[in-house]
């Protein structure tokens, strides 16, 4: 699998690797802002066993993270791990802290 280089091909990875199955009975959404290089906004609305992925803003996100883009691909491809990013304030994290631990598994890591 290629890099992941845009917000739109993050998109489809989410797309692809989410698994409702741990999504039951979730009710969140939130918007991940990436900065520099290949960054923008995804909105993710998870609702029971169902998810609205999208480039852009999330309205009424109640968990916003920020990180740079080449970070986040990196979580996705599996070269990043999200609580050193953390950890070396990379990743900054807004509201429900809970909610944002539950979104790792919310999808399938790459194999």
């Amino acid at each position: 699998m290629p890099a992941l280089r845009t917000v739109d091909e993050a998109v489809e990875w989410l797309r692809k690797h989410f698994r409702a199955e741990e999504a039951r009975g979730l009710d969140a959404v939130y918007e991940i802002e990436l900065t520099g290089p290949g960054g923008g906004r995804l909105g993710l609305a998870i609702r029971g066993e169902r998810a609205r992925i999208e480039s852009g803003p999330a309205a009424d996100a109640g968990v916003r993270l920020r990180l740079p883009a080449r970070d986040y691909f990196g979580i996705l491809e599996g070269t990043e791990n999200a609580d050193l990013l953390y950890m070396a304030g990379r990743l900054e994290i807004d509201g429900d802290l809970s909610l944002a631990v539950k979104l790792r598994t919310l999808f399938r890591p790459r194999a």
